[in-house]
């Protein structure tokens, strides 16, 4: 159990101070003459558990997943900063390629794009009041022209009955009357044209317009963001395709990223033991490159085709992996030995996972024992033990421990060997 979350249960005490000093947990002694301090703990009974006792089959990790990540677009590499070995984040660029031609399209497109957003602008906002009062007074203009042609035409026409008007005379005043009327209606059409506003399909043309060019600019970016390589997850770079200066085809491979927050065991099972596996079981793991830790992973599946020559099935194992430092502790390619619950059963002495620290070469757990006429306080002392198959929620232990005896599953990361404890017991 972790400081913080001790801090945050309810079995922490006011009178017991823990500090931290060059990476050790300390207990604050107690004042002279008074007794010392007890520490709050939870506390669960060893058991004895009839199991299958387990056997050790060898196997291998591998990285939760693993993407040889590609270029979407050809072009060239400017930039690769990513080295192997380097973690990545999801979506973190790994290399850039060369953009100036398209940055240069984008700036031309934006600005057809601004161009034709005002044209549709100024079609959903209509005429303006200058404009109509401008088109009124060019009617009004017309009207009086035209009536003045129209009395030029009649006095023509007297003129013309009373043989004082050539027939030129008259053709022409006729001519310029009809030429006026012609003006009239068309500065009315338009001045009704200003007063109506633009035509509806005047205006969804222009919508059209700027729909197409927001596409287009969306396609540029589109290009855009396919020259920039992104990481698809988080993960590690194992292996890198390229490099700066090289020119990449639509396809070619950058680099290799694995998942290894998470990792898959690889364990082959013969088809003897394959039947006393299900999905979701518990499976200690050992591993030769982190021997001072405990790695309790879970069957993930159960590959239903046996490999024809060694008639053995491949199980999965999922493992969530521990960071130290930056770097993972398991990777890629390790040999692993899985402790799968199959064989013989048998009657084995069985604690809580939680009940285990580790990180001293060899797992130990910390046992109370009860302080005569005290029911809930005692010392802990602490013993080293064996591991053998998961349970449930527990693991079988080899050592000098008795069923029933009282083990501490919350609160042992500071404890010491003969230290004073306080423990409420969990069932």
């Amino acid at each position: 159990m972790s400081l913080s979350a001790f801090l945050a249960s309810p079995l922490r005490s006011a009178a017991t101070v823990v500090a931290l000093a060059a990476g050790v947990f300390a207990v604050a002694r107690p004042a002279p003459g008074q007794p010392p301090a007890s520490v709050p703990v939870a506390v669960a009974r060893v058991e004895r558990q009839e199991l299958a006792l387990g056997q050790s089959f060898v196997g291998t990790v591998y990285p939760a997943r693993v993407s040889d990540v590609g270029s979407a677009v050809d072009g060239r590499v400017m930039k690769f900063p990513v080295l192997e070995g380097q973690h990545v984040a999801a979506g973190q660029p790994i290399a850039e390629l060369l953009r100036g031609l398209l940055e240069i399209e984008k700036a031309g497109a934006v600005a057809e794009l601004d161009r034709r957003r005002q044209v549709l602008a100024e079609l959903k906002a209509g005429s303006r009041p200058e404009e109509i009062d401008q088109r009124r007074a060019a009617v009004q203009g017309l009207e009086a022209r035209a009536e003045y042609a129209r009395s030029r035409l009649e006095r023509l026409r007297r003129l013309a009955e009373r043989g004082t008007s050539t027939a030129d005379e008259l053709l022409d005043g006729e001519t310029e009357f009809r030429q006026m009327e012609a003006d009239l209606r068309s500065g009315r059409a338009a001045l009704d044209l200003a007063e109506a506003g633009p035509r509806e399909e005047q205006i969804a043309q222009a919508a059209a317009a700027v729909a197409g060019q927001e596409a287009e600019v969306e396609r540029i970016n589109d290009q855009l963001s396919k020259h920039t390589i992104r990481s698809p997850f988080e993960g590690w770079v194992v292996e890198r395709f390229t490099e700066e200066g090289q020119w990449l085809s639509r396809g070619g491979l950058v680099a290799r990223i694995a998942e290894l927050s998470r990792v898959e065991v690889e364990v082959q099972v013969p088809e003897v033991a394959i039947a006393s596996l299900a999905t979701g079981m518990d499976v200690r793991l050992e591993f030769d490159a982190a021997q001072d830790q405990t790695w309790i992973g879970r069957v993930e599946r159960v590959v239903p085709q046996a490999d024809l020559l060694s008639r053995s099935f491949p199980v999965k194992v999922m493992l969530e992996n521990r960071i130290v430092d930056g770097q993972p502790v398991l990777r890629g390619g390790m040999l692993v030995r899985a402790w799968l619950p199959v064989g013989k059963t048998g009657l084995a002495t069985v604690v809580p996972k939680d009940a285990l620290v580790l990180g001293t070469g060899q797992p130990l757990v910390f046992v109370v024992d009860p302080a005569p006429g005290q029911p809930a306080a005692g010392t802990v002392r602490s013993v080293r033990v064996a591991l053998g198959a998961t349970v449930g929620g527990g693991v079988e232990i080899i050592g000098p421990i008795e069923p029933g005896t009282m083990v501490v599953i919350r609160g042992n990361e500071r404890l010491r060997p003969g230290m004073n404890v306080s423990f409420s017991a969990v069932p």
